[in-house]
């Protein structure tokens, strides 16, 4: 390692070692002394890089300053326990549904007043903080789903912005290759060696998984269609569920940059989020399609959206963040000092995604993400996800994408379809099983 990298790292650690320290500092001031709070903005975020923001607003404003306050999952944490200081501004995922979001103020008075403009912010985004025509939610960051390939495959795509799921099928298809025995030495890509993606394509093919009234509820039609359609892509391009399982195991045990520039496979399954942090060091051995569904491009189901919490103690001192914050200025600010400490291999872009504001995302992100310069979002095709509850993430991962794993692994060839032993799993009890482990 040379010595400015050492020197880099060095920096970082300093930097980062300080503002915990003053921030931790000032959580303790604060517990103990709850009259010295008038000036002070609690922000409850589980972004850790907002303390970085939070430095940088301290730093240029005398009379206000910030405080974060470091919470593993807003949505559940709300409302406050008496005893803990009450949150003026809450960010994170999961705030929209109706149990949270009638936690949050009123902010249209931004708008009326031209303290913030709505032509600043994705359309989608923007809109989907809405209640009755009130805006409780500002949206922050945003990722969206991509696929990867080595840039030595490049004239095998030719779409140059978006693929949908049958011209990534098509496409990867045509890349397998079989030896004279029968067996694959390349696949060009497997559905069923990546459960993120299982759950994308039931979200594309419309199963419509959401909360109602405090219920996660589903389209059932739509998911058992999803199932079939990846059964039959399976078993048609790649030869079964197992020979993919197979493969996988025996070439695919790499990161997913490596897997496509192993020459074993054409495609890899993966968000913006981690893209462009693996970008940063393999800018020209890889490049990118969006994943789309006819003419949209669906959202991470976690973008982050940001609000002021209805019993805030210092609404006036929060409505002070907020315009400094979604400024375009100052976010550039914020993506320069990241650039100069080389904070920007920790999380992409702004807290963790595409900034909601339009400006930041389409003309200064990309100076700091190169990439980006031929393959920006296109804002007219962002669809926004359902809302979803605070325990999605565990529930996606822990009964949505096994049931879809099983299924599509279950009954994959004539054999076993014409066997009656063949196991498969309810979503009833996954779901059971889940409940016990987070309630019981």
């Amino acid at each position: 390692m040379n010595k400015k990298n050492t020197l880099s790292k060095s920096l970082r650690t300093v930097v980062s070692f300080i503002a915990a320290t003053a921030l931790f500092l000032t959580a303790l001031s604060l517990t103990s002394c709850k009259e010295d709070t008038a000036n002070r903005v609690i922000i409850w975020t589980d972004c850790s890089e907002f303390a970085q923001y939070i430095e940088l607003f301290n730093n240029t404003h005398t009379d206000t300053k910030a405080v974060l306050v470091y919470k593993e999952n807003p949505a559940a944490s709300l409302p406050p326990a008496k005893d803990e200081l009450f949150p003026d501004i809450i960010v994170g995922s999961w705030l929209r549904t109706d149990s949270t979001i009638k936690n949050f103020k009123n902010l249209t008075y931004l708008f009326d007043r031209k303290i913030l403009l709505t032509s600043s912010f994705y359309p989608e985004l923007i809109e989907s903080g809405k209640k009755d025509n009130q805006q409780l939610l500002l949206p922050v960051s945003f990722n969206l789903p991509a696929i990867i390939f080595s840039t030595e495959n490049k004239d095998l795509i030719s779409d140059a912005y978006t693929l949908n799921l049958e011209q990534i099928r098509e496409i990867a298809s045509g890349f397998n290759k079989k030896n004279k025995k029968g067996a694959f030495t390349r696949i060009g890509f497997i559905p069923s060696s990546n459960n993120d993606f299982l759950y994308l394509a039931s979200k594309i093919n419309g199963s419509n998984f959401h909360d109602d009234k405090g219920q996660i509820v589903w389209n059932q039609d739509k998911l058992d269609n999803t199932v079939e359609l990846l059964k039959e892509w399976i078993n048609t391009e790649n030869g079964s569920a197992s020979t993919e399982q197979d493969f996988a195991f025996k070439y695919l045990f790499m990161p997913d940059y490596r897997q496509v520039t192993s020459g074993k496979t054409l495609f890899s399954y993966i968000t913006s989020d981690r893209l462009f942090k693996i970008l940063k060091d393999q800018k020209d051995t890889l490049d990118y399609r969006w994943i789309r569904n006819e003419d949209s491009i669906p959202l991470e189901d976690s973008f982050t959206m940001l609000g002021i919490y209805k019993d805030a103690q210092n609404q006036f001192g929060a409505n002070e963040f907020i315009t400094w914050f979604f400024n375009s200025e100052n976010q550039e600010a914020i993506l320069n000092r990241k650039s100069l400490l080389d904070l920007d291999t920790e999380l992409f872009g702004i807290s963790g995604g595409f900034s909601s504001l339009l400006d930041v995302t389409e003309h200064i992100i990309p100076i700091y993400y190169n990439q980006l310069l031929t393959n920006l979002p296109p804002h007219n095709m962002i669809t926004v996800p359902q809302k979803l509850p605070s325990r999605w993430t565990s529930y996606k991962n822990s009964v949505v994408e096994p049931y879809i794993k099983n299924a599509v692994m279950s009954v994959t060839t004539e054999e076993t379809e014409a066997s009656e032993n063949t196991a498969t799993i309810t979503m009833e009890e996954l779901e059971k099983e889940w409940r016990k482990k987070v309630f019981d």
